[in-house]
């Protein structure tokens, strides 16, 4: 990230296609630094200007979820990206997230249901890989037996976990779902953009309005004149950084103003944020 902070690295999807009423939009992911250019403010529907974002506007945090296994499903992708790193491959990955998932099922979330979810689904990570490794050591004991290759008993004692890593793909993962959430918002109100608008003013920071305004147009079908652009530019921005914001409190135990401040200090997008109340 840049001294300025305004460099957002990965989990960005890729620029949306098709009728945005008709048709779903593809997200994709890829390596490589984004620029979002700073707003200070606002302007709604209403036309009322506004520049905060309520950090806690969303109370629901991940200890409180009725269904461990369905909750952690929303964060598959790091988890088996992760998984897939440790393991060597996508299919014992795979094998690795059965386990957990398994688990989660019978047991829930039980007595480490507590602190922030990232470290939780770390600690799970590192556990069901052993778990998945110790499998395989059972199965290559046996063949073994019957003459086959003997097994590494210190193989599974051996799984780490490259934490900067970690908070790359999770930080990756909140970011995506935020940009899905506001996409969302704009298959629901389609006369307003904002998703497209957004995009196009990221992967574009220096384009004019003219050009951002065709790039929106091709996207989502949807002409705005300089002014309407203008103004869901700013609107865009806030609504994205109320979403992100929503998507941290609900990782954290306690999700107050400190604490969610704290977090979004931590996994380095404060830049969302920037120029906005919080």
């Amino acid at each position: 990230m840049a001294a300025d902070g305004k460099v957002w690295r990965r989990g960005i999807p890729c620029k949306a296609t098709g009728n945005g009423t008709n048709s779903r939009k593809v997200l994709r992911l890829w390596w490589g630094s984004v620029i979002l250019f700073d707003m200070s403010t606002q302007i709604s529907s209403s036309g009322k200007t506004r520049s905060s974002v309520n950090l806690v506007r969303s109370s629901h945090s991940w200890t409180e979820a009725e269904s461990a296994a369905g909750f952690v499903l929303r964060y598959l992708s790091p988890m088996r990206k992760q998984l897939t790193a440790v393991m060597g491959s996508t299919e014992e990955a795979d094998q690795a997230l059965r386990i957990l998932l398994t688990h989660l099922v019978s047991a829930g979330f039980g007595e480490h249901r507590r602190g922030r979810l990232r470290d939780f689904l770390a600690r799970a990570v590192k556990s069901c890989a052993k778990a998945r490794l110790a499998e395989q050591a059972g199965a290559e004991q046996a063949s073994a037996e019957q003459g086959g290759t003997e097994s590494d008993p210190e193989k599974s004692a051996s799984v780490t976990l490259d934490s900067k890593q970690w908070l790359v793909l999770w930080r990756n993962c909140l970011l995506e779902r935020a940009w899905r959430a506001l996409e969302r918002m704009q298959h629901q109100e389609a006369n307003r953009p904002l998703y497209s608008v957004l995009w196009a003013s990221t992967i574009h920071p220096k384009a004019s309005l003219e050009e951002i305004a065709a790039e929106v147009e091709k996207a989502s079908s949807v002409k705005l004149d300089q002014v309407q652009l203008q103004q869901l530019k700013l609107e865009a921005k806030a609504a994205f950084a109320q979403l992100l914001a929503d998507e941290v409190v609900e990782t954290l135990e306690n999700p107050d103003k400190a604490a969610v401040k704290k977090e979004i200090q931590s996994l380095g997008i404060g830049s969302a944020f920037s120029g906005l109340t919080v």
